[in-house]
């Protein structure tokens, strides 16, 4: 069950609308993580974590695109990363994985596979 509406909601996204409220939840995160609110930071990484887990589907169906397979499922570890710094009440890694992911985001992928 809780398969099938995962397939469901991939396909149901707007890639374009998701990669948009990804920066804007990545820049949250990160301002989030400088005001010291771990809650509101953790709870936007998770929402990160699950948005790249539609990207790693999206990627996957398409087909020809194993490297942004590969990158979305890195995107999921970063997300989780600044979780974990965040849930040891560790700010400063959180700071630095958070510009890391925003980084990389921008770089690796965006180059290659933005507009669609």
């Amino acid at each position: 069950m809780l398969s099938s509406s995962a397939v469901i909601a991939e396909s149901e996204f707007d890639f374009e609308e998701l990669m948009n409220d990804v920066e804007t939840k990545i820049q949250e995160v990160q301002n989030n993580i400088a005001a010291k609110d771990a809650n509101t930071a953790v709870a936007q990484a998770k929402q990160l974590q699950d948005e790249f887990k539609l990207v790693e589907g999206f990627f996957a169906k398409r087909g020809n695109a194993d490297d942004a397979t590969h990158n979305a499922k890195e995107y999921q570890d970063k997300a989780a990363n600044i979780q974990n710094a965040l849930t040891a009440g560790d700010f400063d890694t959180a700071a630095v994985a958070a510009n890391d992911f925003s980084k990389q985001c921008r770089g690796v992928c965006h180059d290659k596979y933005k507009p669609l």
